[in-house]
């Protein structure tokens, strides 16, 4: 049984890296085109992203753990806990992504490091369980930075598949106590 329950998960963290990947490739394609008409086009589809990315890719990554939709009032905190890291993707966005032409691969640079973050923070915030401590959620997206890094504007790395099983293979439906732990434990072996 225990063998059974392990193939489980690992065919759960294969599939959301999946999602993820599906997501973050379809949002290049779309940011990539607003790139090519520049200001206000990119904003529009900013704006556009939420309801046609990261809100089905969520619920997605959710019921695949078999959570519950993130309701309204607990994604409003999420977001004001990641807002830092949300500004900084969008400044970067928005300051260099709005030439006409050329601001297409910052578009897409951005698209494809905010839908990998937005992805795995709600990978990981899945597979721990049903519930979502926001006091843990800041210092999860800051594991996600480390595990891929970019390291410049003009370059995003998704992280590497056996990373990524590694870190959602080892919250798996872990009390609320284990995850902080092995969290911060993360966080110190990158020194942060």
């Amino acid at each position: 049984m225990m063998e059974q329950e392990q193939k489980a998960i690992l065919g759960k963290t294969a599939k959301s890296y999946r999602i993820i990947s599906s997501y973050a490739n379809s949002n290049i394609a779309l940011q990539g085109l607003s790139g090519v008409f520049g200001f206000p086009v990119t904003i529009l589809a900013d704006g556009a992203v939420i309801f046609t990315h990261y809100t089905p890719m969520i619920d997605e990554l959710r019921e695949l753990y078999g959570r519950r939709p993130v309701e309204r009032d607990a994604m409003t905190a999420i977001v004001r806990q990641i807002s830092n890291e949300i500004l900084f993707d969008l400044v970067v966005d928005k300051v260099m992504g709005q030439v006409p032409l050329a601001g297409i691969y910052f578009n897409v640079i951005c698209a494809k490091a905010m839908t990998w973050r937005l992805g795995m923070l709600f990978a990981i915030l899945s597979s721990r369980g049903e519930e979502i401590n926001i006091e843990h959620v800041k210092e999860v997206m800051e594991l996600i930075r480390c595990l891929s890094p970019q390291t410049d504007v003009f370059r995003f790395r998704k992280p590497e598949y056996k990373v990524y099983e590694k870190v959602l293979d080892s919250v798996y439906n872990n009390p609320e106590e284990l995850f902080r732990d092995k969290v911060h434990e993360a966080l110190r072996a990158f020194e942060i």
